[in-house]
């Protein structure tokens, strides 16, 4: 399910099944998305269409801004908003690609300490994030990366 959703197309017709459910927070999430396609479309110009990796950044932005928001509720005291925000993160998050593992994390760490050499945090970061292209969070990677040949 969650590859054939990361298109524009995807994403519009998701939000007109949510729209027919009346899942208010469903669509309110899909909405901006939506709305980050159309805003990255006219930054891009002479784009008719995003690809779907350029769409999986914007829902894991959109899904990062979630966590945030959340985080602050938590923090404010106003639990009344929370289940809300908590909905629309499990169904972004739904439109993921399979996570990876931290032990899969840790081969591809290895795999490119090998080859671009153990020294250089920066390299070893950039490449092993190529590797896992949305299937990770940078957070995790940089601290298994951390973990791994230190920096």
């Amino acid at each position: 399910m969650a590859d054939q959703n990361l298109t524009e197309e995807g994403i519009q017709q998701l939000l007109l099944e949510h729209v027919r459910a009346r899942n208010k927070d469903a669509v309110s999430a899909l909405k901006m998305v939506k709305t980050k396609i159309s805003t990255e479309k006219g930054r891009l110009k002479n784009v008719s269409e995003l690809p779907p990796d350029a769409v999986l950044k914007l829902v894991q932005r959109e899904i990062r801004e979630i966590r945030e928001t959340i985080e602050s509720l938590q923090k404010a005291g106003l639990g009344e908003r929370l289940q809300e925000e908590h909905n629309k993160l499990k169904l972004l998050e739904d439109l993921l690609p399979a996570g990876l593992s931290e032990e899969d994390i840790l081969k591809f760490i290895d795999e490119t300490a090998a080859e671009q050499g153990r020294d250089n945090f920066g390299k070893v970061m950039k490449a092993v994030m190529g590797k896992v292209a949305g299937r990770a969070e940078g957070k995790l990677v940089s601290e298994l990366v951390k973990k791994r040949i230190g920096g």
